[in-house]
């Protein structure tokens, strides 16, 4: 459970103060200011399998001399202080223990570069990492890029429950080429809402009610991060037309505070506890009412062997029915909040349907995953219906994407019907996320 802490709730248009501002103007080749500064540091993949190690000092981060900070990542064997040699170098700067901020309007001004494999980042993370950890700390992702997708910019929110490949994400998508030349990326932060900016226009936000009953982390100061990455589970790893050095400009980073934000803190709180009410309410699991949607989350009643099989125990996800195995994470979809994710070959879930007239229907699903996925099939009475489907690569694991389920010979009146998991995508070593079945006359 959080503990209660100042919130704040905006009722008034803002009025910025500006906090923070880094323009980066000082001779060519100086590293930049290390009073404002901080480094992380070594080869050790930071959680994503990276192959860059990150270095100190001006030589992956300088003053290009014209008022830009220039991120470089180069192909050089480089082994850091830890000890890990990898080939490539790159810098990670981060303002931690020099300046972080509750809420308020976060920006860098930027030219990022492409190519595959190349992953540069502008984000945050929680004062309070130390103590708490990751996610429990909270991570804001202001602005993602994957150089080989010139044209989309992901914000996405890491805490516990909906961390990893199972965040919330946003993503602008479908513009100009984001490497052609300088773009505003932006976040303003407000106690319960989030909201994403490229070039001053939004393309998303994201509140409490997004994560469902997971915990809501964003009301702690966050420190700043600029990296440059090179490889990642995400973005992939470089191939024969990825050149180097690749170069991320930065023409300036600023923070503001809005001066007009004032303090409501009962009115948040008892949304907060609402929210924790309702994750503990008994589930009531009528049966699916068909033709209609079957939302993957909504397994029958029974505990494990009765209602479904789960490989690992707990609930990896903790976002809904926390008590069960089933490991169900935020979905981000907004419609259907929650998605079973963590799948693996070998485990099931049974569902209450109630078909409304005898016949065939159309079966679709909504899956996501980050990379080639699995298989799975469905069946009544041990008996297969629809056609088995395979999970492609959508790109993110809330990126969600509606497949062909086949057509489904149902009887009518009360059935269960049973999701089966076959086989793991050979890279991901998942079936994939799964949202929901729809079946349609």
């Amino acid at each position: 459970m959080l503990v209660p802490s100042l919130v704040a709730l905006a009722i008034a248009a803002p009025k910025w103060k500006l906090t923070f501002s880094q323009e980066f103007d000082g001779a060519k080749g100086v590293a930049p200011d290390p009073a404002v500064w901080a480094r992380d540091l070594g080869g050790h993949g930071f959680g994503n399998n990276e192959m860059e190690s990150y270095t100190d000092g001006a030589k992956n981060a300088f003053l290009n001399g014209s008022g830009y900070l220039v991120i470089e990542a180069r192909k050089e064997p480089t082994t850091g202080a830890d000890g890990i040699r990898k080939d490539y170098s790159s810098a990670r700067l981060k303002t931690q223990g020099k300046f972080s901020q509750l809420y308020g309007k976060f920006e860098a001004r930027l030219w990022l570069p492409k190519g595959k494999g190349i992953w540069p980042a502008f984000w945050m993370l929680g004062d309070n990492i130390g103590t708490a950890g990751w996610p429990k700390c909270g991570e804001i992702d202001i602005m993602e890029f994957l150089g080989h997708d010139v044209k989309t910019s992901y914000g996405t929110l890491h805490g516990p429950g909906y961390s990893g490949g199972e965040g919330v994400q946003r993503k602008m998508q479908g513009g100009e080429d984001l490497s052609a030349g300088f773009h505003t990326y932006a976040v303003k932060w407000e106690p319960e809402e989030i909201r994403f900016y490229v070039d001053g226009k939004s393309y998303g936000k994201i509140t409490p009610e997004d994560i469902g009953e997971s915990e809501w982390v964003y009301n702690k100061p966050q420190f700043m991060i600029l990296n440059l990455a090179v490889g990642g589970h995400w973005p992939g790893y470089p191939d024969a037309t990825t050149t180097f050095p690749q170069r991320m400009l930065v023409d300036y980073i600023r923070a503001y505070k809005d001066e007009n934000l004032v303090v409501d803190a009962a009115a948040i709180e008892k949304r907060r506890l609402e929210r924790i009410a309702r994750a503990n309410l008994p589930l009531k699991l009528d049966p699916i009412k068909v033709p209609g949607d079957l939302p993957f989350a909504n397994f029958m009643a029974g505990g494990p062997g009765i209602a479904y099989r789960d490989s690992d125990p707990g609930n990896n996800g903790g976002s809904y029915r926390k008590t069960e195995q089933v490991d169900i994470g935020a979905s981000g979809d907004g419609a259907f909040r929650y998605s079973v994710g963590w799948t693996g070959a070998g485990e099931w879930m049974k569902y209450e349907i109630e078909v409304a007239a005898a016949g065939a229907y159309k079966g679709t699903v909504r899956v996501a995953s980050e990379g080639d996925g699995g298989t799975f099939h469905f069946e009544i009475d041990g008996k297969q219906v629809g056609q088995s489907v395979t999970v492609p690569n959508t790109g993110g694991w809330t990126n969600w994407r509606t497949v062909d389920a086949g057509s489904f010979t149902l009887p009518k009146g009360k059935s269960v019907l049973k999701l089966v998991m076959d086989s793991n995508g050979a890279k991901t070593n998942s079936v994939g996320n799964l949202l929901l079945l729809n079946l349609a006359k």
